[in-house]
């Protein structure tokens, strides 16, 4: 068996900004080992896509960075850093709950609730993969959720029980380790396949909202490069890019 890449090395805070932006600084500084692990017990700043945040209470969650060199992918197919690692949360979270599904592009969802989001954030040279700096936010303990947070949902709120962080955190890594080896293995078609069929909604009609027009489609696929596919009522398919079109919940 090939020794395990993401986990070899961990960094561990009690606090930071946020555990993206510490990887991004140790990037700069140096070439961290691949696979390096950055988990914080409070992120003062925490990220998500654009102007989002992530909310999370202190030690009661997972906040991870992993840090990977990709440099087998060509940059037209950078989301399949997302896909793999998309797999490797929800066969972590199999183990525990039913019902796990990967909503477009990399949110995981239990029923139709968020339990975990990931935020990539890609360094490119040319037309190749420099670094992915992979950050996962998983609700592990938390029971109680600001208001404003639409669906949240926590492993201990599923199944009533609480979980030892330290040990999670191995487990996690060793489900994320063994998807990410598949991709380096140039095992494609396997990854697009099982992404596809863990999708939210698929092939399930429901509403969805781009710009002023709200409709109803089912996701039928995720493009190659990353662009959600869904079929309206009238059978015509349409595909959109991130934020171009929003799950209405």
């Amino acid at each position: 068996m090939k020794e395990r890449i993401i986990g070899r090395e961990l960094i561990s805070l009690l606090s930071v900004d946020s555990t993206n932006d510490y990887a991004k600084a140790l990037l700069e500084e140096d070439r961290p080992t691949e696979g390096l692990v950055v988990v914080a017990g409070e992120q003062r700043k925490g990220r998500g896509y654009g102007r989002n945040t992530w909310y999370s209470g202190r030690g009661k969650n997972l906040l991870v960075t992993v840090v990977l060199y990709p440099e087998f992918l060509a940059a037209s197919h950078q989301f399949l850093i997302s896909k793999a690692i998309s797999l490797g949360l929800y066969d972590y979270l199999s183990r525990y709950v039913s019902d796990v599904s990967i909503k477009w592009p990399n949110d995981m969802y239990v029923e139709d609730r968020k339990m975990a989001g990931i935020l990539i954030e890609n360094d490119l040279v040319g037309s190749t993969l420099k670094n992915s700096i992979v950050g996962i936010g998983l609700n592990v303990n938390q029971q109680d959720f600001p208001q404003d947070i639409p669906n949240p949902v926590s492993l201990r709120q599923m199944t009533e029980r609480r979980f030892p962080l330290k040990k999670e955190l191995n487990r996690l890594c060793a489900c994320l380790d063994k998807r990410y080896q598949m991709l380096a293995r140039g095992q494609v078609d396997k990854i697009h396949r099982e992404y596809h069929d863990r999708l939210f909604r698929l092939n399930a009609m429901a509403w969805y909202q781009a710009g002023e027009e709200r409709f109803r489609a089912k996701v039928v696929g995720v493009s190659d490069y990353g662009q959600l596919i869904v079929e309206n009522e009238a059978g015509k398919t349409l595909e959109y890019n991130f934020k171009e079109v929003e799950f209405v919940l």
